[in-house]
């Protein structure tokens, strides 16, 4: 099966998610609401190209359903917030609904990249060894750093720093998917 329609598809959720993510510049709850619904439906679009590509590797497998708890826990999350209100139970349940969520998406983001990288040697991509697996990298990186600049008293730094952190999947990504849209283009060239 030729996975670059998939690559294209994941690449336009990941642009998608990353420009969503330029809310956080934006104080207005509306706005954040928005957007979290928003990169909720990239995550879903994320979700559909790992069920696509599940047959493709074990490691793909393993992502899809790690994904699609995390859409569901998100999701489920998003509708708790009407519900908030004034309930101090509620707001817990919703930041544990919300952790479990983050974490399911970063179990499945390790299997999907692992996923992309054992198919660069196998299929003779174009792309080194091992540097897809800093699409998972770089926006932990950029998540702890802005959290210390944050926490240091420097807002707009540290939210900027994580928003360039984002951006560096979708080079990684597009890097990428060249390599294997040449190499399916052109398969007798191994």
């Amino acid at each position: 099966m030729k996975i670059y329609p998939c690559l294209r598809l994941l690449w336009i959720a990941l642009a998608g998610s990353a420009l969503v993510n330029l809310s956080a510049l934006s104080s207005s709850i509306t706005v954040s609401l928005v957007a979290n619904i928003i990169n909720l439906l990239c995550y879903g679009l994320i979700t559909y190209v790992l069920y696509r590509l599940s047959d493709q590797s074990a490691l793909f497998s393993r992502a899809f359903p790690a994904c699609l708890t995390a859409v569901v826990l998100v999701g489920l999350g998003l509708v708790c917030t009407f519900f908030v209100s004034g309930s101090p139970m509620l707001f817990n349940f919703l930041s544990l609904l919300l952790m479990a969520g983050s974490i399911a998406s970063l179990i499945g983001q390790y299997y999907m990249y692992w996923g992309l990288d054992e198919r660069v040697i196998s299929c003779g991509y174009a792309f080194p060894a091992r540097r897809i697996r800093w699409c998972l990298y770089a926006p932990l990186i950029g998540a702890f750093a802005s959290a210390f600049l944050m926490l240091s008293g420097m807002v707009l730094p540290g939210v900027v720093l994580q928003l360039a952190c984002q951006f560096v999947p979708l080079v990684l990504l597009w890097q990428y998917m060249r390599a294997v849209r040449e190499r399916e283009d052109n398969p007798l060239t191994f």
